[in-house]
């Protein structure tokens, strides 16, 4: 993982909304933008802005269908800060 990579990932991790969003997101396979309201109540223009950080950061793949957004973690980004996390143990 790059630098510049890893300080986008860190920034996005940064806000308590965003932290609960994925925590939200993480529950299940995959979850609609809708859904997250009942969970994190924010207003509809703040959940988009945290969502589009979190997608720019890749921890969460968006699919669209008609007027529905789907959401669900990005194993692969999660594994990648992982591998990094556990890199800074051994040295």
């Amino acid at each position: 993982m790059d630098t510049k990579s890893l300080v986008k990932l860190a920034k996005s991790l940064s806000d308590p909304h965003r932290l609960r969003i994925l925590q939200e997101i993480a529950r299940g396979s995959q979850i609609g933008c809708a859904d997250l309201f009942a969970s994190v109540p924010i207003s509809q223009p703040s959940m988009s802005q945290h969502l589009k950080v979190l997608v720019e950061a890749g921890l969460v793949e968006a699919r669209k269908e008609g007027r529905n957004m789907y959401l669900a973690i990005n194993p692969a980004k999660l594994q990648e800060l992982d591998s990094y996390l556990q890199l800074l143990k051994v040295q």
